[in-house]
């Protein structure tokens, strides 16, 4: 009997979720699997179609792996083209995206009685049918599609614009190549976000020739650390139950302690990484709070690090006095003529507020939008009006509401206010391959009922 899955999104989470479908499904149960996305490229998705080879994974190519039971095979991939790389290599990101690429053709070769469509449309709604339930997609492109399941793999949300600008200033898109072309004639970089993201924006800039200054406004104002080469005996010691304790102030006391133990926090994360995602289910609603209020701000630059040569770069530039990070919030943006400037109050001085620029160009990097509310996505918009999504009482992503009467799944970054960490390739892969579980157990059960 053949079935259907309707996958939205075929960027990292989405393919993924594709390919361990087909993997996954029983011989009993043949699958027609759309893979559907606006965009030209299946596979790589915005993360992995940057604009030039300067843009590094932040993980070493030996632990990049598409698959949960095979973690090496990224660098067996890219060590078959290029024998000079080695297992602790930083990759570009767009050879991560060629190797997706080549796994989802793979997938759709494969004989297997599954089959992968790939459908380059956008879904602007989705509604439950009755007798039989199922799921109706309506496509931008006046077509409709009926599935018998369906998994939402958006990836990470496009930042709104601030409320704060007085203008219709765009902000440049870090990922797009002509965000870059002009640069020889500006003399004056603002970056909104201290991200990996950030350090991919000003590495960048650098490689395309760009001699002038950099202002960075976070509201930490730190970079993220770099990775280091630690001996093998730096191994953190946790108790068996540490995910369990439900405190921020306990985790935090675990961590420091640990970290001045070792001499650096990179062996206490990396003990941590497999139970973050239970860490987070055991905290409390009040404590999640606390996290994301006290904790993740250092959170982010220790766990999220960043290859040691751009650490490198950041500090060179700082040494010269072309890059400046301030730790404050932004207040108002005002533009004169072709630049503009920002009113902002520094950490440590909420009372008063400084003007910062004239700049010639900006660019944000804040990270994803987590409230459903204020995404332009038409889609989310109208499962929001349905409410068939909710949106997360921590802002992180959306929640799926209880009135569905047909299962909808979440694989990615859309999870993060149920999972927090889910936006890494290695907890992202274990998520794709429990929905495509999750999904054919469903189909299997709704075939034979």
């Amino acid at each position: 009997m053949r079935r259907s899955v309707a996958i939205i999104g075929a960027g990292f989470s989405g393919t993924l979720t594709a390919i361990q479908l087909t993997h996954t499904a029983s011989t009993s149960t043949e699958i027609d699997i759309y893979l559907i996305d606006p965009r030209a490229s299946f596979g790589p998705g915005l993360a992995y179609t940057p604009p030039s080879k300067g843009f590094k994974l932040n993980v070493p190519a030996k632990s990049m792996g598409a698959f949960p039971d095979d973690v090496e095979g990224f660098y067996r991939w890219i060590y078959e083209r290029d024998r000079s790389i080695s297992p602790e290599d930083f990759a570009p990101r767009l050879l991560y995206g060629a190797y997706l690429e080549d796994l989802l053709n793979q997938a759709s070769s494969r004989s297997t009685g599954h089959t992968i469509h790939r459908v380059r449309d956008e879904v602007i709604n989705l509604r439950q049918t009755s007798s039989p339930e199922k799921w109706e997609l309506t496509l931008n492109s006046g077509s409709s599609l009926v599935v018998d399941a369906c998994v939402l793999a958006m990836g990470n949300l496009m930042p709104t614009a601030p409320a704060t600008s007085k203008t219709p200033l765009e902000f440049r898109q870090p990922f797009s190549s002509s965000s870059y072309d002009d640069l020889s004639s500006r003399q004056k970089i603002f970056i909104l976000g201290s991200s990996l993201t950030a350090v991919d924006v000003i590495l960048e800039c650098e490689a395309r020739g760009f001699t002038g200054s950099y202002t960075v406004l976070s509201r930490n104002g730190r970079f993220p650390r770099p990775h280091e080469s630690l001996p093998s005996s730096a191994v953190a010691h946790l108790p068996h139950d540490w995910d369990t304790r439900g405190s921020a102030r306990s985790l935090t006391s675990l961590i420091r302690a640990e970290s001045r133990r070792l001499g650096s926090s990179q062996p206490v994360f990396d003990a941590m990484r497999p139970k973050i995602q239970s860490m987070w289910k055991h905290l409390p609603p009040s404590e999640r709070k606390r996290f994301l209020r006290h904790v993740r701000p250092i959170w982010d630059i220790h766990r999220h690090r960043i290859p040691a040569s751009h650490a490198d770069v950041l500090a060179r530039l700082q040494a010269t006095n072309r890059l400046r990070i301030i730790a404050g919030r932004l207040h108002t943006l005002d533009t004169s003529s072709s630049k503009f400037s920002c009113v902002i109050s520094k950490r440590g001085q909420p009372l008063s507020a400084s003007i910062e620029g004239p700049f010639d160009v900006a660019f944000r990097c804040t990270g994803p939008e987590g409230d459903i509310t204020k995404s332009a996505h038409p889609l989310l918009r109208n499962l929001h009006a349905n409410g068939l999504l909710l949106p997360g009482p921590l802002g992180l992503g959306p929640v799926c509401a209880t009135s569905a009467t047909v299962p909808l799944w979440l694989v990615g970054p859309l999870q993060r206010e149920v999972l927090w960490e889910i936006t890494a390739v290695r907890e992202i892969r274990e998520h794709a391959h429990e929905v495509a579980r999750q999904v054919v157990g469903h189909l299997e059960k709704t075939s034979t009922a």
